[in-house]
């Protein structure tokens, strides 16, 4: 499997799109071009709720004219340098097979700007979605793809459920992830919140706000923790903090060959956090 051919989607997509004559004709061009194809990786059949939800994480809006990001692609071809880092971690990990959809960033979005660098994934199941700009660099590709791919091996391996993971997993995986790019890619090209408290750390947010609430189950109950809630008095990327630094305290007192499968209650237990 590896990279879906999205360069033919998105082809088919302009061909309508600059046809429409409304945003409500634009709106239901990405529906069925680009929304529908992907809706049975999603096991659903609400294209409405599915497209709004897309569009949330990252997927390029219906209003938003991409002819431009699409000639610059055809050109510098990140289907090409995803699919070639892919099968080297396939390989390597001795990973499963997964689809690959790559797809413009939604330009709108500053967050993702400005925490992400323009470029963010998605992964579900044996699916991988990307979405990405014309400048995005080949090592923020590599990067993205090898964060994504660890999360689907690791998956597999744990055997872990979205609806029963637990808090403490979740900071963990995201964590081994950025791991893994540090070691395939550099650690020039982690995320951003892999160091953001560096400086300014307190361990009373790992002690009051993470602590109690590392065996929560429910990927979706542990956005306010990972993300963070301003309103709750969460800070911006905690949860993704905290993983990652347990995840690299504890490394140094493990075997790194078991990183993929390694529990995240030995990584607690290692780590120095």
């Amino acid at each position: 499997m590896g990279v879906v051919r999205t360069d033919k989607w998105l082809e088919a997509y302009l061909f309508k799109w600059k046809k429409a004559t409304s945003i409500h004709e634009k709106i239901e061009c990405q529906r069925d071009v680009i929304i529908q194809p992907l809706s049975e990786i999603f096991l659903t059949e609400d294209l409405f709720g599915l497209q709004h939800y897309l569009i949330q994480m990252g997927l390029f809006g219906a209003e938003q004219a991409i002819e431009k990001e699409y000639e610059k692609w055809t050109q510098q071809m990140p289907w090409s340098t995803i699919q070639r880092q892919f099968e080297e971690l396939k390989h390597k990990w001795a990973g499963p097979d997964v689809k690959i959809y790559v797809l413009p960033l939604n330009d709108q979005n500053s967050f993702l700007e400005k925490e992400l660098g323009s470029k963010t994934g998605l992964t579900i199941g044996n699916a991988i979605l990307l979405f990405i700009r014309s400048y995005t660099k080949e090592e923020d590709l590599k990067a993205l793809i090898t964060h994504e791919y660890h999360h689907v091996c690791r998956l597999k391996q744990t055997k872990q459920k979205e609806s029963s993971m637990i808090l403490l997993e979740s900071m963990v995986m995201e964590g081994l992830a950025e791991i893994a790019v540090k070691e395939e890619v550099g650690q020039h090209y982690c995320a951003p919140w892999t160091t953001r408290y560096d400086q300014v750390w307190e361990s009373q947010l790992y002690e009051r706000l993470i602590k109690p609430n590392l065996y929560i189950k429910g990927r979706t109950n542990h956005h306010i923790f990972l993300y963070g809630d301003e309103q709750r008095g969460v800070p911006l990327w905690l949860g993704y903090y905290v993983g990652y630094k347990m995840a690299d305290t504890a490394l140094r007192k493990i075997d790194r060959r078991d990183l993929i499968s390694i529990p995240a209650e030995i990584i607690l237990e290692k780590s120095e956090i």
